[in-house]
């Protein structure tokens, strides 16, 4: 059953890449897709450049994807480090906004404006506009970020800036999609009805994850930023202490989508603990190259420590690694525990500890059968959790549902 038709068109303004860079890009192409699946009609604006180190990825002020989104850079179609840079790219895209945002006051009572992780000062006129001239808004909400990470004068103004944003512009909105029960409750604890919140971890495409069998090279795999809030140090520290055990190997793929490469370092750290010939980076690939070289692990892992960030996220790479119906280890991070049950969806180990995550590794890699189980187990699950189109159709009967309420009650 499709979710009902209507005329209304979705503005989705974001701060990410799009359709293509990273795993916000990722949810918000598959979120994009839903809306198309159900006959929905959607333009999507771009306040920053396209970023990703290393990519060729072409690009025009106007663009269009296979399934007939429009999107268009308001600024610069490249990210800048330069200041300078970045202050004309922010003034070119904040006027370019208010531009369209004016366009959109005509066209209100059609028109639903999505926002994405926008800018402080962006955000401050997308709220302005919205509650001004009565624009209906719905706010996506993915993650919260540890305020510690921000060091320095100017990055704890960028602090003060998100944590604006999230806690005094966001509850404004007519209605928030969030990822995690963390992130609804940090709304509802400032009055946010509960009725204009909806929980949706992620969002996951099946279809496009389901390859055919490879050899297996690799015993573990591993994708995604592989930054310290992924806690792949511990990984690698729970190979060191396998490594005289039992035959084990790990693929890391990706890398920092923008700035300096993160692989250096890391390549270091595994000369350090003596497993450099135990582990192969691949860096940024492709996103289509991803499922290839996952499909040639045999387990695939993800080890996140205890903090603010992965409780109030949940990791595209849990819902892609399942797709695949691979065994899946991971730490007790946020709410994994809440959707996958341990020992039949999915292998958990205690967070920050890598003698716990070596002895899962090691469980499973003398299991084979059990492991398959579980792989299967947890495809299953995720599949009804994740899974874009059924997903995206529960997120549109909400949206809409409050939409009629707030058109009900004028």
């Amino acid at each position: 059953m499709q979710a009902s038709k209507t005329k209304n068109h979705y503005v989705l303004i974001t701060s990410s890449n799009f359709p293509k860079g990273g795993a916000g890009a990722t949810y918000l192409d598959l979120f994009c897709k839903g809306l198309i699946y159900y006959s929905k009609v959607v333009t999507v604006y771009l306040i920053r450049g396209h970023a990703l180190r290393g990519n060729d990825y072409k690009i025009s002020r106007k663009n269009i994807t296979k399934e007939g989104v429009k999107y268009s850079y308001l600024g610069l179609l490249l990210r800048h480090e330069n200041k300078f840079i970045k202050a004309f790219d922010s003034f070119l895209s904040f006027s370019r906004l208010a531009f369209y945002l004016f366009d959109a006051i005509f066209k209100r009572k059609k028109t639903t404006i999505l926002v994405y992780q926008a800018d402080f000062f962006h955000s401050l006129l997308i709220y302005f506009v919205a509650k001004t001239f009565g624009l209906k808004i719905i706010s996506i909400v993915p993650e919260y970020f540890n305020k510690s990470d921000f060091a320095g004068k100017v990055r704890k103004i960028q602090w003060s800036g998100f944590e604006f944003v999230l806690s005094r512009l966001i509850p404004l909105s007519d209605g928030i999609v969030v990822f995690t029960h963390f992130l609804k409750e940090f709304y509802v604890k400032r009055r946010v009805n509960e009725k204009s919140i909806y929980v949706q971890p992620n969002l996951t495409d099946f279809d496009f994850w389901n390859v055919p069998e490879n050899k297996e090279e690799f015993t573990i795999g591993y994708s995604g930023t592989p930054g310290s809030k992924d806690g792949i140090i511990f990984l690698f520290e729970a190979i060191s202490i396998l490594k005289s055990e039992v035959p084990v190997s790990l693929l890391v793929i990706g890398d920092t989508p923008y700035g300096k490469s993160m692989i250096p370092y890391l390549v270091s750290k595994c000369t350090t603990l003596g497993i450099q010939d135990l582990v192969t980076f691949t860096g940024l690939v492709d996103y289509d190259q991803v499922k290839t070289l996952l499909s040639k692990c045999r387990i695939a892992a993800i080890t996140r420590p205890d903090n603010i960030q992965t409780k109030a996220g949940f990791p595209t790479k849990l819902g892609e690694y399942m797709a695949l119906k691979k065994p899946v280890i991971a730490t007790k991070f946020g709410e994994v525990e809440k959707y996958f049950i341990d020992g039949r969806e999915i292998i958990l180990a205690e967070q920050c500890n890598q003698y716990y995550i070596a002895n899962k590794i090691k469980w499973a890699l003398q299991n084979r059968e059990l492991t398959k189980t579980i792989g299967d187990g947890g495809n299953r699950k995720a599949f009804e959790l994740l899974e874009y189109k059924t997903s995206m159709q529960r997120i549109i009967e909400f949206i809409d549902s409050l939409m009629e309420s707030t058109h009900n009650t004028k």
